[in-house]
């Protein structure tokens, strides 16, 4: 596998977490994951406790995203000539 096909894997990945991290931004923020756990019964407690859960789920989402997906690719943009 060559530096250019890596530098193609990781940027599709970087483009995919980061879609994925705003689709579930955009979630949490209308509040729609705290009506649908609450109406499945998957979520017993308040909505401020929800919310800071979700909120710091995505934050260590973003974490990960970053350090897997962005950072080779970044290393790898800049190898490559």
């Amino acid at each position: 596998m060559d530096t250019a096909t890596l530098t193609q894997f990781f940027k599709y990945c970087t483009i995919i977490n980061f879609v994925i991290l705003a689709v579930a931004s955009i979630m949490v923020r209308l509040d729609l994951g705290y009506n649908l756990h609450t109406k499945l019964g998957f979520w017993m407690g308040s909505k401020e406790d929800h919310r800071q859960l979700t909120y710091s789920l995505l934050g260590y989402f973003k974490i990960l995203a970053i350090i897997f997906s962005f950072t080779p690719y970044f290393a790898l943009c800049c190898l490559v000539p």
